[in-house]
C-alpha cells in the first residue's frame, strides 16, 4: 500500500458515503418518483432556468430505479472497501457522469443538477488530487530505494 493509505481509505470512504445518502433515495420507483418530484418543486419555486424535471412514465422510473441500486450497491463496495483501485474506477466514474452532466445543462435540462455537477465535481477533484499525491510520492520512493 502507499503512503497516504489512511487518508486514501478516508477519501474513498467519505465520497461512497455521499454517493449512498444521494443515490439510496432513488433505488426504488416509489422514493426515486418523490425525489424528482422534489427536484420539479424546487426548479419552480427558485425559477431555476432550464426544463423542469418531468413526470417519469413507468420505464424511465423503472431504469432510474435500476441505476439507483448500482450507485448503491457501488457505494456499499466503497464503503466495505476503499482501496486504491475502488477510488481510482471512481474517480474516472465521477469524471464521466459530470462530463453527462454537463451536457445535459448544455442541452437545456434544470439547474437543480447544478447542485449535483458540483458535488461531482468536488469528489473527484478529492479523490484524484490524493490518488495522484499518494502515487507521486510512491514512485518517490520506489526510485530512491531503486538506486
Amino acid at each position: 500500500m502507499n503512503p497516504d493509505a489512511p487518508l486514501l481509505r478516508r477519501i474513498v470512504r467519505g465520497s461512497a458515503v455521499y454517493d449512498l445518502v444521494v443515490t439510496l433515495p432513488f433505488a426504488t420507483p416509489w422514493t426515486a418518483d418523490a425525489v424528482l418530484s422534489l427536484m420539479r418543486q424546487v426548479h419552480q419555486a427558485l425559477a431555476l432556468g432550464g426544463e423542469p424535471m418531468p413526470s417519469f412514465a413507468p420505464m424511465p422510473l423503472f431504469f432510474t430505479s435500476l441505476f439507483g441500486v448500482l450507485a448503491v450497491l457501488w457505494a456499499g463496495v466503497r464503503i466495505i472497501q476503499p482501496t486504491v483501485f475502488h477510488g481510482i474506477v471512481d474517480t474516472l466514474g465521477r469524471a464521466v457522469v459530470a462530463l453527462w452532466m454537463i451536457l445535459a445543462l448544455s442541452q437545456g435540462a434544470t439547474q437543480v443538477l447544478i447542485a449535483f455537477l458540483v458535488m461531482e465535481l468536488a469528489g473527484m477533484f478529492a479523490q484524484g488530487s490524493v490518488l495522484l499525491g499518494a502515487r507521486t510520492r510512491l514512485e518517490g520512493v520506489v526510485t530512491a530505494t531503486a538506486r
